[in-house]
């Protein structure tokens, strides 16, 4: 018997090394908004919470994040998407993880319609039973929401054992919100260190192979 039965994973720095394609992006929209670009630490935030959110805490107003964000979309369609790559191993990881049984779901906070059409592009769609992400609006914008959502089109009962596999304080706080384990990605874009502050008895992996026994063994 796998120890998890059903194992969600965010998709930026958890399934696909994307972010070069998310900071292009992010790059046009302060170009294209005459606003001076953050230094490369406060870039480096920008891979993981919502863009309308990421956007706020650069001090953008409502309508001026709103319209960032259909910035952000225009440049991601026309060439950021095509910026990434899976992490070495997690194909083979996938395929371990459902020929054992386990049920997968992607629970990202990326806009769904983008996050369905990588996976796709990657060829991670045989390998998930759904893909969960973000809606436009406030209603599906938190990683807990996500996760949620993510949960009743799965149909769990009570008899499940769920994990959370994500590389940044957003997916362990989500996570924790939801009251489900956690398992933590150092190969991403997050720390140990902020991931603690919400998971502080998590499980931690350096490469993707590392989560399958974390996930299948009792």
């Amino acid at each position: 018997m796998n120890h998890y039965t059903i194992a969600l994973f965010d998709l930026d720095g958890t399934l696909s090394e994307s972010g070069e394609g998310i900071l292009y992006c992010v790059k046009k929209i302060f170009a294209e908004t005459g606003r001076t670009l953050p230094d490369e630490k406060k870039l480096g935030t920008f891979i993981g919470p919502p863009m309308y959110d990421s956007l706020r805490s650069c001090g953008f107003s409502h309508e001026e994040a709103e319209d960032g964000v259909t910035i952000y979309k225009r440049n991601y369609v026309e060439k950021g998407i095509f910026m990434q790559q899976l992490y070495d191993g997690m194909l083979p990881l996938l395929k371990e993880l459902k020929n054992s049984g386990v049920r997968l779901s992607v629970a990202t906070t990326k806009y769904m319609p983008f996050a369905e059409r990588i996976a796709q592009m990657l060829g991670l769609a045989p390998y998930f039973d759904f893909v969960a992400g973000a809606t436009a609006g406030p209603e599906r914008r938190t990683k807990a929401k996500v996760i949620r959502y993510a949960l009743n089109h799965l149909g769990t009962d009570s008899s499940d054992r769920i994990v959370m596999i994500g590389d940044t304080k957003f997916d362990a706080e989500g996570a924790a919100k939801e009251n489900v384990d956690f398992i933590g990605c150092l190969y991403g874009y997050g720390t140990k260190e902020e991931m603690q502050v919400y998971q502080p008895s998590a499980k931690f992996v350096s490469h993707p192979l590392e989560l399958l026994p974390l996930i299948t063994s009792e």
